[in-house]
Protein backbone atom coordinates (compact mmCIF):
# COMPACT_ATOMS: atom_id res chain seq x y z
CA UNK A 1 0.00 0.00 0.00
CA UNK A 2 1.20 3.56 -0.58
CA UNK A 3 2.19 5.65 2.38
CA UNK A 4 -1.04 7.46 3.28
CA UNK A 5 -2.60 9.46 6.07
CA UNK A 6 -3.71 6.10 7.45
CA UNK A 7 -0.48 4.12 6.92
CA UNK A 8 2.87 5.71 7.68
CA UNK A 9 5.94 4.22 6.03
CA UNK A 10 8.58 3.25 8.56
CA UNK A 11 12.15 1.97 8.27
CA UNK A 12 11.38 -0.56 10.99
CA UNK A 13 11.58 -0.52 14.78
CA UNK A 14 14.83 -1.06 16.61
CA UNK A 15 15.35 -3.89 19.12
CA UNK A 16 14.93 -1.34 21.91
CA UNK A 17 11.64 -0.22 20.35
CA UNK A 18 10.42 -3.81 20.18
CA UNK A 19 11.31 -4.42 23.81
CA UNK A 20 9.59 -1.20 24.76
CA UNK A 21 6.55 -2.24 22.74
CA UNK A 22 6.50 -5.54 24.65
CA UNK A 23 6.56 -3.65 27.93
CA UNK A 24 3.72 -1.45 26.71
CA UNK A 25 1.78 -4.63 26.03
CA UNK A 26 1.30 -4.92 29.76
CA UNK A 27 -0.53 -1.60 29.55
CA UNK A 28 -2.81 -2.87 26.82
CA UNK A 29 -0.81 -1.38 23.92
CA UNK A 30 0.24 -3.64 21.09
CA UNK A 31 3.03 -3.18 18.54
CA UNK A 32 0.67 -1.50 16.08
CA UNK A 33 -0.33 1.00 18.79
CA UNK A 34 3.32 1.67 19.56
CA UNK A 35 4.15 2.31 15.91
CA UNK A 36 1.24 4.74 15.62
CA UNK A 37 2.40 6.57 18.74
CA UNK A 38 5.93 6.71 17.41
CA UNK A 39 4.74 8.06 14.04
CA UNK A 40 2.72 10.73 15.82
CA UNK A 41 5.68 11.89 17.93
CA UNK A 42 7.21 15.25 17.00
CA UNK A 43 9.88 14.84 14.34
CA UNK A 44 12.95 16.95 13.81
CA UNK A 45 11.69 19.80 11.62
CA UNK A 46 13.20 20.05 8.15
CA UNK A 47 15.05 23.22 7.16
CA UNK A 48 12.81 25.71 5.38
CA UNK A 49 12.82 25.84 1.62
CA UNK A 50 14.95 28.54 0.04
CA UNK A 51 12.88 28.75 -3.12
CA UNK A 52 9.60 27.60 -4.63
CA UNK A 53 8.30 26.65 -8.09
CA UNK A 54 4.53 26.61 -8.57
CA UNK A 55 3.11 24.92 -11.67
CA UNK A 56 -0.41 26.28 -12.06
CA UNK A 57 -2.78 24.23 -14.22
CA UNK A 58 -5.01 27.04 -15.45
CA UNK A 59 -8.66 26.13 -15.93
CA UNK A 60 -8.85 23.41 -13.29
CA UNK A 61 -7.70 19.85 -14.11
CA UNK A 62 -9.94 16.84 -13.65
CA UNK A 63 -8.71 15.05 -10.54
CA UNK A 64 -10.47 11.88 -11.73
CA UNK A 65 -8.53 11.79 -14.99
CA UNK A 66 -5.15 12.72 -13.52
CA UNK A 67 -4.19 11.77 -9.95
CA UNK A 68 -7.37 10.38 -8.38
CA UNK A 69 -8.80 7.81 -10.83
CA UNK A 70 -11.84 5.75 -9.89
CA UNK A 71 -11.57 2.59 -12.04
CA UNK A 72 -14.33 0.84 -10.08
CA UNK A 73 -16.90 3.62 -10.53
CA UNK A 74 -19.71 3.37 -13.11
CA UNK A 75 -18.75 4.33 -16.67
CA UNK A 76 -20.44 7.75 -16.50
CA UNK A 77 -18.06 8.66 -13.67
CA UNK A 78 -14.78 6.80 -14.22
CA UNK A 79 -14.13 8.03 -17.77
CA UNK A 80 -11.93 6.54 -20.48
CA UNK A 81 -8.48 6.36 -18.90
CA UNK A 82 -7.04 3.32 -17.19
CA UNK A 83 -5.27 3.58 -13.84
CA UNK A 84 -1.61 2.55 -13.90
CA UNK A 85 0.82 1.48 -11.19
CA UNK A 86 3.43 3.92 -9.91
CA UNK A 87 6.75 3.78 -8.07
CA UNK A 88 4.72 3.72 -4.84
CA UNK A 89 3.25 0.29 -4.12
CA UNK A 90 -0.54 0.41 -4.21
CA UNK A 91 -0.75 3.93 -5.66
CA UNK A 92 -2.31 4.24 -9.11
CA UNK A 93 -2.71 7.34 -11.25
CA UNK A 94 -4.03 8.00 -14.76
CA UNK A 95 -2.39 6.23 -17.67
CA UNK A 96 -1.68 9.61 -19.31
CA UNK A 97 1.21 10.17 -16.84
CA UNK A 98 3.68 7.30 -17.34
CA UNK A 99 6.74 9.44 -16.52
CA UNK A 100 5.17 10.92 -13.40
CA UNK A 101 4.16 7.42 -12.33
CA UNK A 102 7.88 6.61 -12.16
CA UNK A 103 8.64 9.52 -9.79
CA UNK A 104 5.60 9.44 -7.49
CA UNK A 105 7.95 8.07 -4.83
CA UNK A 106 9.46 11.58 -4.71
CA UNK A 107 6.26 13.51 -3.95
CA UNK A 108 3.33 13.97 -1.62
CA UNK A 109 -0.05 13.66 -3.33
CA UNK A 110 -2.98 15.34 -1.57
CA UNK A 111 -6.25 13.93 -2.87
CA UNK A 112 -8.62 15.70 -0.49
CA UNK A 113 -8.23 19.44 -1.16
CA UNK A 114 -11.71 20.93 -0.93
CA UNK A 115 -13.20 24.40 -1.42
CA UNK A 116 -16.73 25.82 -1.74
CA UNK A 117 -15.55 27.92 -4.69
CA UNK A 118 -16.16 26.69 -8.25
CA UNK A 119 -15.79 29.93 -10.25
CA UNK A 120 -12.42 30.43 -11.96
CA UNK A 121 -11.58 33.78 -10.38
CA UNK A 122 -12.95 33.04 -6.93
CA UNK A 123 -11.36 29.59 -6.80
CA UNK A 124 -8.01 30.93 -8.06
CA UNK A 125 -8.04 33.53 -5.29
CA UNK A 126 -8.83 30.84 -2.71
CA UNK A 127 -6.09 28.42 -3.83
CA UNK A 128 -3.39 31.04 -4.43
CA UNK A 129 -3.90 33.01 -1.20
CA UNK A 130 -5.61 30.68 1.28
CA UNK A 131 -8.46 33.20 1.61
CA UNK A 132 -11.90 33.08 0.09
CA UNK A 133 -12.41 36.22 -2.02
CA UNK A 134 -13.77 39.32 -0.33
CA UNK A 135 -15.60 42.24 -1.99
CA UNK A 136 -13.47 44.62 0.07
CA UNK A 137 -9.97 43.20 -0.22
CA UNK A 138 -7.71 41.20 -2.53
CA UNK A 139 -5.25 39.10 -0.53
CA UNK A 140 -1.60 38.61 -1.50
CA UNK A 141 -0.58 35.41 -3.29
CA UNK A 142 2.22 33.15 -2.09
CA UNK A 143 4.82 34.59 -4.44
CA UNK A 144 4.12 38.16 -3.35
CA UNK A 145 4.37 37.22 0.33
CA UNK A 146 7.70 35.55 -0.37
CA UNK A 147 8.84 38.67 -2.23
CA UNK A 148 7.94 40.91 0.72
CA UNK A 149 9.46 38.68 3.38
CA UNK A 150 12.64 38.18 1.35
CA UNK A 151 12.95 41.86 0.45
CA UNK A 152 15.87 42.54 2.85
CA UNK A 153 17.92 39.81 1.11
CA UNK A 154 16.77 40.56 -2.42
CA UNK A 155 19.33 40.10 -5.17
CA UNK A 156 19.38 41.90 -8.50
CA UNK A 157 16.90 39.34 -9.77
CA UNK A 158 13.18 39.81 -9.10
CA UNK A 159 12.07 37.72 -6.11
CA UNK A 160 8.78 36.71 -7.80
CA UNK A 161 8.63 35.75 -11.50
CA UNK A 162 5.72 34.45 -13.63
CA UNK A 163 6.23 32.47 -16.86
CA UNK A 164 4.88 33.27 -19.43
CA UNK A 165 2.27 35.33 -17.60
CA UNK A 166 0.61 35.47 -14.20
CA UNK A 167 -2.58 33.58 -13.28
CA UNK A 168 -5.46 35.68 -11.91
CA UNK A 169 -4.94 36.63 -8.27
CA UNK A 170 -1.26 35.72 -8.17
CA UNK A 171 -0.60 39.37 -7.36
CA UNK A 172 0.38 41.40 -4.30
CA UNK A 173 -3.25 42.12 -3.40
CA UNK A 174 -3.48 44.75 -0.65
CA UNK A 175 0.34 44.90 -0.40
CA UNK A 176 2.44 47.26 -2.47
CA UNK A 177 2.42 46.61 -6.24
CA UNK A 178 6.20 46.31 -5.88
CA UNK A 179 5.58 42.68 -4.88
CA UNK A 180 3.65 41.77 -8.02
CA UNK A 181 5.37 39.13 -10.15
CA UNK A 182 7.85 40.10 -12.82
CA UNK A 183 6.09 38.74 -15.91
CA UNK A 184 8.22 37.17 -18.64
CA UNK A 185 5.57 37.77 -21.36
CA UNK A 186 6.97 35.40 -23.93
CA UNK A 187 7.15 31.76 -24.94
CA UNK A 188 10.51 30.30 -23.84
CA UNK A 189 10.11 27.69 -26.58
CA UNK A 190 9.96 30.29 -29.36
CA UNK A 191 12.94 30.94 -31.62
CA UNK A 192 14.69 34.15 -30.64
CA UNK A 193 12.91 34.22 -27.25
CA UNK A 194 13.44 37.55 -25.48
CA UNK A 195 12.07 38.62 -22.13
CA UNK A 196 10.02 41.80 -22.50
CA UNK A 197 11.13 44.68 -20.27
CA UNK A 198 14.48 42.95 -19.82
CA UNK A 199 16.03 43.66 -23.21
CA UNK A 200 16.62 47.33 -24.05
CA UNK A 201 14.69 48.56 -27.09
CA UNK A 202 16.57 48.59 -30.37
CA UNK A 203 19.06 51.45 -30.72
CA UNK A 204 18.96 52.12 -26.94
CA UNK A 205 22.61 51.79 -25.96
CA UNK A 206 23.87 51.40 -22.39
CA UNK A 207 25.21 54.98 -22.54
CA UNK A 208 21.77 56.34 -23.48
CA UNK A 209 20.16 54.20 -20.77
CA UNK A 210 22.51 55.71 -18.14
CA UNK A 211 21.66 59.23 -19.37
CA UNK A 212 17.94 58.48 -19.13
CA UNK A 213 18.43 57.17 -15.62
CA UNK A 214 20.22 60.36 -14.62
CA UNK A 215 17.43 62.47 -16.14
CA UNK A 216 14.75 60.57 -14.22
CA UNK A 217 16.72 61.00 -11.00
CA UNK A 218 16.95 64.75 -11.64
CA UNK A 219 13.20 65.00 -12.21
CA UNK A 220 12.56 63.05 -9.03
CA UNK A 221 14.41 65.76 -7.08
CA UNK A 222 11.57 68.15 -7.91
CA UNK A 223 9.06 65.80 -6.25
CA UNK A 224 10.84 65.44 -2.92
CA UNK A 225 8.30 67.62 -1.14
CA UNK A 226 5.38 65.45 -2.31
CA UNK A 227 4.33 62.98 0.43
CA UNK A 228 5.15 59.44 -0.71
CA UNK A 229 2.36 56.95 -1.32
CA UNK A 230 2.49 53.17 -1.83
CA UNK A 231 2.10 53.78 -5.55
CA UNK A 232 4.99 56.25 -5.82
CA UNK A 233 7.15 54.06 -3.60
CA UNK A 234 6.39 51.09 -5.87
CA UNK A 235 7.28 53.18 -8.91
CA UNK A 236 10.68 53.94 -7.37
CA UNK A 237 11.22 50.25 -6.64
CA UNK A 238 10.12 49.26 -10.16
CA UNK A 239 12.47 51.83 -11.68
CA UNK A 240 15.43 50.67 -9.61
CA UNK A 241 14.74 47.02 -10.34
CA UNK A 242 14.27 47.61 -14.08
CA UNK A 243 17.54 49.53 -14.28
CA UNK A 244 19.37 46.78 -12.35
CA UNK A 245 17.98 44.08 -14.62
CA UNK A 246 18.88 45.94 -17.80
CA UNK A 247 22.45 46.62 -16.70
CA UNK A 248 23.34 43.37 -14.88
CA UNK A 249 24.94 40.65 -16.96
CA UNK A 250 24.25 38.12 -14.17
CA UNK A 251 20.54 38.95 -14.15
CA UNK A 252 20.38 38.82 -17.92
CA UNK A 253 22.13 35.43 -17.95
CA UNK A 254 19.55 33.85 -15.62
CA UNK A 255 16.81 34.42 -18.22
CA UNK A 256 18.87 33.11 -21.16
CA UNK A 257 17.33 29.72 -21.76
CA UNK A 258 19.36 29.40 -24.97
CA UNK A 259 22.42 28.96 -22.75
CA UNK A 260 21.12 25.47 -21.93
CA UNK A 261 22.33 22.60 -24.08
CA UNK A 262 20.10 20.88 -26.62
CA UNK A 263 20.05 17.65 -24.58
CA UNK A 264 18.55 19.20 -21.44
CA UNK A 265 16.10 21.28 -23.49
CA UNK A 266 14.92 18.14 -25.26
CA UNK A 267 14.64 16.36 -21.94
CA UNK A 268 12.18 18.95 -20.60
CA UNK A 269 10.26 18.95 -23.89
CA UNK A 270 10.38 21.43 -26.77
CA UNK A 271 7.05 22.99 -25.94
CA UNK A 272 5.96 26.08 -23.95
CA UNK A 273 5.44 24.22 -20.65
CA UNK A 274 8.64 22.20 -20.87
CA UNK A 275 10.79 25.23 -21.59
CA UNK A 276 8.97 27.29 -18.95
CA UNK A 277 9.84 24.66 -16.34
CA UNK A 278 13.47 24.67 -17.51
CA UNK A 279 13.55 28.47 -17.26
CA UNK A 280 12.04 28.20 -13.76
CA UNK A 281 14.89 25.89 -12.74
CA UNK A 282 17.44 28.39 -14.10
CA UNK A 283 15.81 31.21 -12.15
CA UNK A 284 15.64 29.49 -8.76
CA UNK A 285 19.20 28.28 -9.29
CA UNK A 286 20.22 31.93 -9.80
CA UNK A 287 18.45 33.12 -6.63
CA UNK A 288 14.82 33.89 -7.51
CA UNK A 289 12.65 33.06 -4.49
CA UNK A 290 9.35 32.16 -6.17
CA UNK A 291 8.54 31.22 -9.77
CA UNK A 292 5.02 30.61 -11.09
CA UNK A 293 4.72 28.59 -14.30
CA UNK A 294 1.26 29.25 -15.72
CA UNK A 295 0.23 26.24 -17.83
CA UNK A 296 -2.60 27.44 -20.06
CA UNK A 297 -2.30 24.57 -22.53
CA UNK A 298 -2.29 25.21 -26.26
CA UNK A 299 -5.82 26.62 -26.54
CA UNK A 300 -7.91 29.29 -24.89
CA UNK A 301 -9.43 27.03 -22.23
CA UNK A 302 -6.36 25.18 -20.96
CA UNK A 303 -7.46 22.58 -18.39
CA UNK A 304 -11.06 23.86 -18.45
CA UNK A 305 -12.30 20.74 -20.23
CA UNK A 306 -16.07 21.24 -20.48
CA UNK A 307 -15.93 19.54 -23.88
CA UNK A 308 -13.93 16.62 -25.23
CA UNK A 309 -12.24 16.10 -21.90
CA UNK A 310 -10.45 12.85 -22.77
CA UNK A 311 -8.85 13.58 -26.15
CA UNK A 312 -7.85 17.05 -24.91
CA UNK A 313 -6.09 15.66 -21.86
CA UNK A 314 -4.58 12.66 -23.65
CA UNK A 315 -3.31 14.46 -26.75
CA UNK A 316 -2.71 18.05 -25.67
CA UNK A 317 -2.50 18.70 -21.93
CA UNK A 318 -1.03 15.62 -20.25
CA UNK A 319 2.07 14.84 -22.39
CA UNK A 320 3.88 18.17 -21.78
CA UNK A 321 3.05 18.12 -18.06
CA UNK A 322 4.11 14.49 -17.69
CA UNK A 323 7.48 15.17 -19.30
CA UNK A 324 8.16 18.60 -17.79
CA UNK A 325 7.27 17.91 -14.15
CA UNK A 326 9.01 14.52 -14.03
CA UNK A 327 12.14 16.06 -15.58
CA UNK A 328 12.03 19.10 -13.27
CA UNK A 329 12.01 16.89 -10.17
CA UNK A 330 14.86 14.75 -11.49
CA UNK A 331 16.90 17.75 -12.65
CA UNK A 332 16.54 19.61 -9.36
CA UNK A 333 17.57 16.46 -7.52
CA UNK A 334 20.60 15.85 -9.73
CA UNK A 335 21.76 19.44 -9.12
CA UNK A 336 21.30 19.18 -5.35
CA UNK A 337 18.50 21.76 -5.42
CA UNK A 338 15.43 19.66 -4.62
CA UNK A 339 16.15 19.45 -0.90
CA UNK A 340 15.86 23.26 -0.69
CA UNK A 341 13.22 23.84 -3.37
CA UNK A 342 9.49 23.42 -2.75
CA UNK A 343 7.69 22.28 -5.91
CA UNK A 344 3.90 22.67 -6.11
CA UNK A 345 1.45 21.60 -8.79
CA UNK A 346 -2.21 22.55 -8.61
CA UNK A 347 -5.14 24.23 -10.35
CA UNK A 348 -8.13 26.17 -9.09
CA UNK A 349 -10.46 23.18 -8.63
CA UNK A 350 -11.22 19.62 -9.75
CA UNK A 351 -14.00 18.65 -12.11
CA UNK A 352 -17.39 17.00 -11.81
CA UNK A 353 -17.44 13.22 -11.42
CA UNK A 354 -20.40 12.81 -13.77
CA UNK A 355 -19.63 13.44 -17.44
CA UNK A 356 -21.73 16.07 -19.22
CA UNK A 357 -23.46 15.78 -22.61
CA UNK A 358 -20.38 17.13 -24.40
CA UNK A 359 -18.10 14.38 -23.06
CA UNK A 360 -16.57 16.90 -20.69
CA UNK A 361 -16.44 17.63 -16.99
CA UNK A 362 -17.57 20.87 -15.36
CA UNK A 363 -16.25 22.94 -12.44
CA UNK A 364 -16.07 21.14 -9.10
CA UNK A 365 -14.58 22.73 -6.00
CA UNK A 366 -15.37 19.99 -3.49
CA UNK A 367 -12.54 17.70 -4.64
CA UNK A 368 -9.11 18.57 -5.99
CA UNK A 369 -5.65 16.99 -6.11
CA UNK A 370 -2.39 18.80 -5.34
CA UNK A 371 1.22 17.60 -5.65
CA UNK A 372 4.06 18.83 -3.41
CA UNK A 373 7.71 17.78 -3.55
CA UNK A 374 11.13 18.75 -2.27
CA UNK A 375 12.12 20.85 0.75
CA UNK A 376 11.53 18.07 3.28
CA UNK A 377 8.07 17.12 1.99
CA UNK A 378 7.41 13.40 2.68
CA UNK A 379 8.16 11.17 -0.29
CA UNK A 380 5.82 8.51 -1.63
CA UNK A 381 3.06 9.85 0.60
CA UNK A 382 -0.68 10.13 -0.09
CA UNK A 383 -2.71 12.43 2.14
CA UNK A 384 -6.49 12.12 2.21
CA UNK A 385 -8.94 10.42 -0.10
CA UNK A 386 -12.19 11.09 -1.91
CA UNK A 387 -15.30 8.94 -1.98
CA UNK A 388 -15.97 6.16 -4.50
CA UNK A 389 -17.02 8.61 -7.22
CA UNK A 390 -14.54 11.38 -6.48
CA UNK A 391 -17.20 13.83 -5.39
CA UNK A 392 -15.99 14.85 -1.90
CA UNK A 393 -13.26 14.00 0.60
CA UNK A 394 -13.88 10.81 2.54
CA UNK A 395 -10.71 11.14 4.63
CA UNK A 396 -8.64 14.08 5.88
CA UNK A 397 -10.17 17.06 4.02
CA UNK A 398 -7.60 19.81 3.38
CA UNK A 399 -8.84 23.37 2.86
CA UNK A 400 -6.94 26.00 0.86
CA UNK A 401 -6.17 27.70 4.20
CA UNK A 402 -4.67 24.44 5.52
CA UNK A 403 -2.62 24.13 2.34
CA UNK A 404 -1.47 27.76 2.63
CA UNK A 405 -0.35 27.20 6.22
CA UNK A 406 1.68 24.16 5.12
CA UNK A 407 3.27 26.05 2.23
CA UNK A 408 4.29 28.97 4.42
CA UNK A 409 5.68 26.60 7.06
CA UNK A 410 7.85 24.87 4.46
CA UNK A 411 9.05 28.27 3.20
CA UNK A 412 10.04 29.30 6.73
CA UNK A 413 7.30 31.93 6.97
CA UNK A 414 5.10 32.05 10.06
CA UNK A 415 1.44 31.63 8.99
CA UNK A 416 0.50 33.69 12.06
CA UNK A 417 2.38 36.67 10.62
CA UNK A 418 0.27 39.75 9.94
CA UNK A 419 0.55 42.51 7.35
CA UNK A 420 -1.24 45.84 7.49
CA UNK A 421 -4.15 46.45 5.15
CA UNK A 422 -4.49 49.91 3.54
CA UNK A 423 -6.77 51.01 6.40
CA UNK A 424 -4.15 49.98 8.98
CA UNK A 425 -5.82 46.74 10.11
CA UNK A 426 -3.49 43.82 10.78
CA UNK A 427 -4.42 40.79 8.64
CA UNK A 428 -3.01 37.32 9.19
CA UNK A 429 -1.37 35.52 6.33
CA UNK A 430 -3.65 32.51 6.75
CA UNK A 431 -7.36 32.51 7.50
CA UNK A 432 -7.41 30.05 10.38
CA UNK A 433 -5.91 27.11 8.47
CA UNK A 434 -3.96 24.34 10.18
CA UNK A 435 -1.14 22.67 8.25
CA UNK A 436 -1.47 18.88 8.05
CA UNK A 437 1.14 17.69 10.56
CA UNK A 438 2.46 15.08 8.11
CA UNK A 439 3.71 17.88 5.85
CA UNK A 440 5.75 19.61 8.55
Amino acid sequence: MPQTSRSIRCLGPSRRDLLRAGFLGFLGLGLDDWLRLRAAAPATPASPAKRCILIWLAGGPSHLDTFDPKPEAPAEFRGEFAAIATAVAGLRISEVFPRLAAVMNRVTLIRSVTSPEADHDRASHHLLTGYRPSPALVYPAYGSVVAKVLEPTRTLLPPHVAIPDAPPFSSSGYLSPAYDPFVVQGDPNADGFRVRNLTPPDRLTLERLIRRRAMVSALDEFARDVPPTPLTTSRDQFSTQAYSLLTSSRAQEAFRIDAEGAEIRDRYGRNPLGQACLLARRLVEAGVGFVTVNDRGSGQLGWDTHQQNFPTIRNTLAPPLDQALATLLQDLDERGLLAETLVLMMGEFGRTPRLNAAAGRDHHGRANSVILAGAGIPEGFVLGATDARGDSPSDRPVTPADLAAAIYHRLGIDPEMSFLAPDGRPIRLVDGGQPPPELL
